[in-house]
């Protein structure tokens, strides 16, 4: 027992040694290289428009942000006839998809939009008008998806988030870039930027 004791804080002592090293590295790279830009502009030399490039930021939320497969499969494998999702799991599959549109502070998991998942919910929503407490907000968000009418996907996402009840964090205050949608398709959902269309 006493000898597991001593192994821990060796090796505790260890790690904490490696990332503080790690740390100060860090502070003294960023310093040199601020120093160094800072010299370059007080020696007379300018940047010129080409060389300055807007810092790219990506929408991945890395804590919670991954692929909610379980829902992925529920919608790929539903067919007509079959049980209807309830108007709750229906609200957070439509949330769900607009994470990879939308900038938020935090985003829960994701669903990956295609055309075929858009459409099947579409049917879904269609052949059970009655069973859902908000079919025409949830039509009106499929169709203007099916159309690729995204203008308002930060809107969707916040209604449907609304809708089920507002929790901390995770409003959408925003629409990701082209460039932010495709890093987070890829990060997400593994499918390499040169292979999305």
């Amino acid at each position: 027992m006493k000898r597991m004791h001593v192994l821990g804080m060796v090796v505790l002592t260890a790690l904490l040694s490696v990332s503080g090293t790690f740390l100060i590295m860090k502070k003294n790279d960023e310093s040199e290289n601020s120093k160094s830009a800072e010299s370059d502009l007080t020696s007379g030399q300018s940047i010129s428009k080409e060389h300055v490039k807007e810092e790219f930021v990506s929408t991945v939320d890395t804590n919670f942000g991954w692929e909610n497969t379980t829902y992925s499969k529920k919608i790929d494998e539903w067919k007509s006839g079959d049980e209807p999702f309830i108007d709750n799991l229906m609200q957070e599959v439509i949330q769900e998809m607009s994470h990879q549109k939308i900038i938020a502070d935090e985003k829960e998991s994701s669903i990956m939009i295609t055309p075929k998942r858009i459409e099947l919910l579409l049917q879904m929503v269609e052949e059970n008008k009655d069973g859902y407490e908000h079919s025409n907000k949830y039509l009106d968000i499929l169709n203007r998806w099916k159309q690729g009418d995204f203008k308002s996907v930060d809107k969707d996402h916040n209604d449907m988030w609304f809708i089920q009840g507002t929790k901390e964090g995770g409003i959408a205050t925003g629409i990701s870039t082209k460039e932010q949608e495709k890093d987070y398709i890829f990060q997400v959902f593994s499918i390499p930027i040169e292979k999305q269309s």
